[in-house]
C-alpha cells in the first residue's frame, strides 16, 4: 500500500474538511481518486493529495463545473492549468473591484448616517474636517425657467460621462459664501461624496450648520452662517459644501432629512 505515509479516507477527510461521502462521490465521478486501493477496495491517499483536492475544491467554489474540473484533472498540463488560472484570476479581479466599490458606498453611507445621528440640528458648530475626496460634476446652468430638479436631472443624465458614481450621496457646491447666501438652492456644481474621486474638499476648520427639511429647504441657514461669521470676526475661505447626511435612504419622513452645510473659516 506504499507504506506509512498513506492516509485512510477517514484521516484524509479530517485533514481536508471534506466529508468521506463527498470523497467517494468525487472518486465515482473520476474527479478525484485515491492514490491506492487496499483490501476490500479501501481508499488510501498521499499527503500531497491534500493540496490537490483543496485546489480542485477552490476551482469548484469559483463556479467551475465539475465536468471541466474532472477533464482538467485527467489531462493536466502546465499550459492548460495556466489558462484556467488566468481566467479565474481575471474573474476574481473583476469581482474584487465590484465588491470594493460596493464596500466603499456602504461605508460612506454608514459614516454619514452615524454623523447625522450624533449632531444637533438648527445649531452652528466649528469643526475640524479632514481632507475628503469628492467627484465634482460640471457647472450648473440655472435660468429663469429652470428649477432645481431640472438641473439635478441633467447632472444625473451626464454622470456617466463625468465618471460620477450616483450610488454615493450627492452634495451641492457653491463657489463662496456670497453665492450661497444669494441662491442657497442653486449650487454652482453638484458633487458626489466618492472616496475615490479625483477632487478634494480641503482639510481645515469649518463653520458647520445643520438643518432638517426637504431638499432645497435651507430655512435661513445660509443667513445664520453669514451672520455668525460677521459677529465672530472670522472670514469665510473658499466654497460652501452642502450634503444630506440623512435622506430617503434612512428616513421615511422628508421633513426630517438632515442637511449639513460647511464653509472653511480663518
Amino acid at each position: 500500500m506504499g507504506g506509512y505515509d498513506l492516509l485512510t479516507i477517514k484521516d484524509f477527510a479530517k485533514l481536508t474538511g471534506i466529508k468521506e461521502s463527498s470523497l467517494r462521490y468525487y472518486d465515482k465521478l473520476g474527479l478525484f481518486s485515491p492514490s491506492e486501493r487496499g483490501e476490500n477496495s479501501y481508499r488510501y491517499y498521499t499527503p500531497q493529495q491534500i493540496i490537490t483536492i483543496n485546489t480542485l475544491r477552490l476551482l469548484h467554489e469559483l463556479d467551475m463545473p465539475i465536468k471541466e474540473i474532472s477533464e482538467l484533472e485527467r489531462n493536466r498540463t502546465p499550459g492548460r492549468m495556466m489558462d484556467v488560472l488566468t481566467d479565474k484570476e481575471t474573474e476574481l479581479e473583476t469581482e474584487i473591484r465590484r465588491l470594493t466599490e460596493s464596500f466603499n458606498v456602504i461605508k460612506t453611507r454608514r459614516k454619514m448616517i452615524q454623523k447625522g445621528m450624533s449632531v444637533e440640528s438648527d445649531k452652528l458648530d466649528v469643526e475640524y474636517m479632514d481632507e475628503q475626496a469628492i467627484s465634482m460634476g460640471p457647472l450648473n446652468s440655472f435660468g429663469e425657467d429652470t428649477d432645481f430638479y431640472r438641473v439635478f436631472l441633467r447632472y444625473c443624465k451626464d454622470a456617466e460621462d463625468y465618471r460620477v458614481d450616483l450610488r454615493y450621496p450627492v452634495g451641492g457646491f457653491f463657489s463662496d459664501m456670497d453665492a450661497y447666501v444669494a441662491s442657497p438652492s442653486q449650487p454652482s456644481q453638484f458633487y458626489s461624496v466618492d472616496p475615490t474621486g479625483a477632487d478634494k474638499k480641503p482639510a481645515g476648520k469649518y463653520l458647520v450648520g445643520y438643518i432638517r427639511g426637504y431638499y432645497g429647504e435651507t430655512k435661513g441657514l445660509e443667513r445664520k452662517m453669514r451672520d455668525w461669521i460677521s459677529k465672530n470676526g472670522v472670514r469665510a475661505q473658499g466654497p460652501v459644501y452642502n450634503v444630506y447626511l440623512m435622506d430617503e435612504i434612512s428616513l421615511t419622513d422628508p421633513n426630517q432629512y438632515l442637511m449639513q452645510a460647511s464653509v472653511r473659516i480663518e
